[in-house]
């Protein structure tokens, strides 16, 4: 038997081969990413990518092997991706990813914020956060109605919850973000405190109604189930709901809402912290109509669609891995109007002023059948 030092020593001479024949296809290589630049075809091209695969198989004489070559050249094609795309960025400056970086604009002084709700809901919280107590807002009660005051110029920008730390994503925020042509330039974390709010000398046992944001009765769900019989029926905030509550004259119905509510409407605190998880956060984004890229951005977030073929989402995947960057967010939603057919939400570590990262997203779009960039911008506290 060979000793291992001797059994390496194959291994590092192997390897040197290896090496050689690698270096001279990642040189071909570049010079089909020059062709497929003068022609205008696209890098990925999926069906010979099979075809090259499927031949490899037949060649192998070691079935026991067959995963482990699959995966060899299937790694080998991903890397001679990434690299034509390396070259035809070095030779085209006026690529997707460049231009939106190109076309960023500064931070608005004094802006208009329109926010989702009424006065004192928790995304005028989040308003108040990021801009200031002086900011110039106002609040809409649907989630298009915000977002489509970008649209009309009457807002600067929009504050919209995306997601929830116990319930998770907002579906028709993200929708909404997909469709539109929007860009996220910043987000932050609010602390979410739900309260049980009534009229002043309400108690528990009065209660048989309970007004809500959909999100609010969620994420108090268990607290209402202890109540006993309560009927519960959604608002469009939970503003809105503590608002209901404070104009009727009925004792009987009671609003989940924050605090702040509870002062501004002229109500009584009947329960506090009624969530049912302790760190209850909701994830707030603050939208514009062109983005705003610095230094300070180290956050990414796209939106994407695959082809359906075996590997599809492995490619996507490994771009983030190859690139060495954390992805932070992969979430599917359904195509509307298509059957069965996905869009994937992602988010991921980076900066698109910085070569790599940009060379990273742009293997992405090569690796996926429909792209759109949401936005880089700061992250928000995650100690919030």
């Amino acid at each position: 038997m060979k000793s291992l030092e001797e059994l390496r020593n194959e291994i590092d001479k192997v390897d040197r081969q290896l090496l050689k024949l690698f270096t001279e296809r990642m040189d071909i290589c570049s010079q089909v990413a020059d062709y497929k630049r003068s022609v205008g075809m696209p890098i990925l091209d999926a069906e010979r990518e099979k075809r090259v695969l499927d031949n490899k198989m037949e060649l192998v004489e070691n079935d026991e092997l067959k995963s482990e070559v699959y995966d060899f050249f299937d790694s080998m094609m991903a890397i001679s991706r990434g690299l034509q795309a390396k070259r035809l960025r070095e030779r085209d400056e006026n690529d997707v990813v460049s231009q939106i970086v190109k076309n960023s604009q500064t931070r608005i002084e004094k802006p208009i914020v329109c926010y989702f709700g009424t006065e004192g809901s928790y995304s005028e919280m989040a308003a108040i956060k990021y801009f200031g107590e002086d900011v110039k807002r106002y609040g809409k009660d649907i989630f298009s109605g915000v977002l489509n005051q970008l649209s009309t110029d009457d807002a600067d920008y929009a504050v919209v919850p995306l997601e929830n730390s116990s319930t998770g994503a907002i579906s028709q925020v993200m929708d909404l973000l997909a469709e539109l042509g929007f860009y996220i330039v910043g987000e932050v974390n609010v602390p979410i405190h739900h309260c049980l709010l009534g009229k002043k000398g309400t108690t528990l046992a009065d209660i048989k109604k309970i007004y809500s944001h959909e999100q609010g009765l969620l994420q108090s769900a268990d607290y209402i189930n202890k109540l006993g019989n309560v009927e519960c029926e959604k608002c469009h905030s939970t503003a809105q709901s503590a608002k209901l509550v404070a104009e009727s004259d009925d004792i009987s119905v009671a609003a989940i809402a924050g605090c702040q509510n509870a002062r501004l409407y002229g109500l009584e605190i009947l329960a506090e912290n009624i969530n049912s998880s302790d760190v209850n956060t909701t994830r707030f984004i603050i939208v514009s109509k062109r983005p705003e890229i610095d230094e300070k951005c180290n956050k990414i977030s796209i939106v994407c669609s695959l082809r359906h073929e075996s590997g599809a989402l492995y490619r996507l995947l490994a771009c983030f891995a190859r690139g060495g960057l954390n992805l932070l967010k992969l979430e599917s939603r359904p195509i509307p109007n298509r059957r069965f057919e996905y869009m994937f939400f992602m988010d991921y570590a980076g900066n698109l002023t910085n070569k790599e990262v940009c060379d990273v997203t742009r293997a992405v779009m090569d690796a996926t059948s429909e792209f759109k960039l949401l936005g880089n911008y700061p992250a928000g506290n995650m100690e919030e």
